[in-house]
């Protein structure tokens, strides 16, 4: 047997409370996701409007009419301001009033002059226009989830279009003022769509803010929290999965890092720490991977490099650092790095062996004075330095041989 407009309506307040509750909760477990408030506050508006427009089609009382639909689409206005603050990150305030308002003043002026009809067509294409903004609103996010957003804008759009045919049939009969609510084919097929995407645009909501979750948990253990750079693990992880055949390997070394700490205080080493890790990513290679091991030492890994190339970008690196200054405890001061450059020809990257012949490179720079760059090719017992001049300008490379231990 099927079900009447108003079944559809009492089932459609009933889902839209649920979606709401579910909403709720999983905004207050994860409050940094402020868009499901948005939603929550769409959802709820969007019921209680549809509730006082139950009531008005009993009554037929402008005020009841006017005030329904005002609800309703300001709840659709929340919903807009939900999908932009997914997608931005920011809640479109100013945005979200303007549409609330002004499709709302457009319907209220005709329901309280009395041609209801007038003002059932303007809600209709209000909420269309809104409902096919917030879709166009979510495409243009879904490199972050491809699918899950082309599906979500896919209901968007077939809501959005389920309220045009109810305002053609308007618009044909050419009946402004109305003794009762519409009830033809169109509405009926709105209602069913609404209450049919509903639960699916909910859904899809929802499962989206979980892989966000999971991707910001994800990205949070992989990642050092004072640089924003990968950790050692993540960087490990991502040598093993992502590098393939020969790479070249940076590690560098903050100079005299424990003095700057005593001289200075922590919090500027920790700046130190901080604009490293912000010109080691500046300087990084598009495939490259940019990591701190621990410390003051970090690392960059650069698929495809040559041991010159390596050598060269580290130089890049460590001059980009001795030209920053810092200041604590009322000193003006200048930091220096010292880095080791190892590479591998081979069709498979050993990390290890990269690591060693790196870190002797790195011990060798500093012994040999540090503010320098010297580089192991892993196959000769040489080290090639780039002595730093006076002027910070790259120097000759200088074969040295290595020293035992």
């Amino acid at each position: 047997m099927p079900l009447d407009y108003h079944s559809l309506l009492t089932a459609f307040v009933l889902s839209g409370c649920g979606l709401a509750i579910s909403f709720f909760v999983s905004w207050l477990v994860s409050r940094t996701e402020r868009f499901l408030i948005a939603w929550y506050l769409g959802v709820s508006f969007m019921v209680l409007g549809v509730l006082i427009y139950s009531w008005y089609a009993k009554t037929m009382s402008p005020v009841l009419g006017a005030a329904g639909y005002t609800i309703l689409l300001t709840g659709l206005a929340f919903v807009f301001g939900a999908g932009r603050e997914f997608r931005t990150g920011v809640f479109p305030g100013r945005g979200v009033g303007i549409i609330a308002i002004t499709s709302s003043t457009a319907m209220t002026v005709p329901m309280l002059a009395g041609y209801n009809g007038a003002s059932i067509v303007v809600l209709n294409i209000a909420a269309a226009v809104i409902l096919l903004v917030t879709a166009w609103d979510y495409w243009r996010g879904r490199a972050e989830a491809r699918l899950a957003i082309a599906l979500l804008t896919a209901l968007y759009v077939l809501t959005g279009l389920s309220f045009v045919p109810c305002a053609i049939v308007l618009l044909d009969a050419g009946e402004w003022r109305l003794s009762q609510i519409p009830s033809n084919w169109a509405e009926d097929l709105n209602i069913g769509i609404c209450l049919t995407t509903l639960a699916g645009i909910g859904a899809l909501s929802l499962a989206l803010n979980q892989v966000r979750l999971a991707r910001g948990h994800k990205r949070d253990a992989e990642t050092d929290p004072l640089t924003g750079l990968l950790n050692r693990r993540a960087l490990l992880s991502r040598i093993a999965d992502d590098i393939e055949g020969p790479a070249a390997l940076v590690i560098f070394d903050i100079d005299n890092f424990k003095i700057i700490n005593d001289a200075h205080g922590h919090l500027t080493g920790d700046e130190v720490l901080r604009t490293f890790g912000e010109i080691l990513r500046g300087s990084c290679p598009t495939r490259g991977l940019a990591a701190r091991l621990g410390g003051e030492e970090f690392a960059l890994m650069v698929p495809g490099a040559s041991l010159v190339t390596a050598a060269l970008l580290a130089d890049v690196v460590r001059t980009r650092l001795a030209k920053r200054h810092f200041t604590g405890n009322g000193v003006s001061f200048n930091s220096t790095v010292s880095a080791g450059v190892s590479c591998s020809e081979d069709a498979t990257t050993d990390f290890e062996t990269l690591l060693r012949d790196a870190d002797n490179a790195l011990y060798a720079a500093k012994r040999n004075g540090r503010d320098r760059v010297a580089v192991n090719s892993g196959k000769i017992e040489f080290l090639a330095h780039i002595r730093p001049l006076q002027d910070g300008q790259r120097g000759p490379i200088d074969l040295v041989r290595l020293k035992a231990g």
